[in-house]
């Protein structure tokens, strides 16, 4: 008789939701200060190269969201990853003049975001109230950059700084996911789930 033997590979995968929240909070962060007026044009040097590292990482977070069977963590970092290589694209374009900004395409661009993240937010309703926030004030980030945009140009400061809040906020689901998985309990409240 023939002994046969098994490898068993551990296929388990991490939260990709916590690396995913990281990236944007940080690039949302940086990017906030810019909408604000709190740094120059020049800031496009980090900006550019930061969009298309949180979009290749959101794209990872999407990969394994969807290994884990994750439709919302796939399809939110899938696409947001999309969004923000795009964004990175669009400004190394003009940046090395490739071409000129059209701003009625980038609002187009953006409202395409803001109808997304609408179906997106509604679907967060059964998950907590820290996702249901970060996406609540992303919602508000989003329709400030339209009108902004669409004629009433003051109001992209308001988003940055609503952007900078939504930074923080998805960092510190990220934070309570981490701390949570390290600590072996809840230490950072994201309070219950929606049912």
């Amino acid at each position: 008789m023939q002994e046969q033997t098994f490898n068993i590979v551990n296929q388990a995968v991490a939260d990709p939701s916590t690396v995913g929240l990281a990236s944007f909070g940080i690039g949302l962060f940086t990017l906030s200060f810019l909408n604000a007026g709190l740094i120059g044009p020049n800031s496009v040097s980090i900006i550019i190269p930061l969009a298309v590292i949180v979009g290749l990482v959101h794209f990872f977070a999407c990969l394994n969201g969807f290994k884990k069977n994750e439709l919302f963590t796939g399809l939110v970092f899938g696409i947001y990853g999309m969004f923000w290589v795009v964004y990175g694209l669009i400004n190394l374009g003009v940046a090395v003049k490739w071409y000129v900004l059209d701003p009625n395409a980038l609002l187009v661009f953006l409202v395409a975001y803001t109808i997304f993240n609408t179906y997106v937010l509604v679907a967060s309703f059964v998950t907590n109230w820290a996702v249901i926030l970060t996406l609540g004030a992303l919602e508000g980030v989003f329709l400030l950059l339209d009108f902004g945009l669409a004629g009433h140009p003051q109001l992209i400061v308001y988003a940055g700084y609503l952007g900078m809040l939504d930074a923080l906020m998805a960092m510190y689901i990220s934070a309570a996911g981490l701390l949570g998985t390290l600590w072996g309990r809840s230490v950072l409240p994201v309070g219950p789930v929606v049912r």
